[in-house]
């Protein structure tokens, strides 16, 4: 694995996630209940976030917060 790019592999597939479901960033963002700038940064792997935000959006997508890294290579 490239962790140079794990930040970047990570809103890559939160992208799919959320795009599977059909919501828009802003959508998705207020579920998370961040800001849709900050989630847009998050998706182009601008941004690394905490455990506690993986939580809320493991929440959101009512996933377990260990699918958010089943895609993982």
């Amino acid at each position: 694995m490239n962790w140079e790019n794990i930040n970047v592999q990570f809103g890559n597939i939160l992208r799919k996630m959320r795009e599977a479901r059909g919501w828009t960033q802003e959508e998705f963002a207020m579920r998370c209940d961040i800001s849709r700038a900050y989630y847009g940064r998050i998706e182009r792997g601008e941004h690394s976030i905490t455990l506690d935000l993986c939580r809320k959006i493991s929440d959101a997508l009512g996933i377990s917060l260990a699918a958010l890294f089943t895609d993982y290579p």
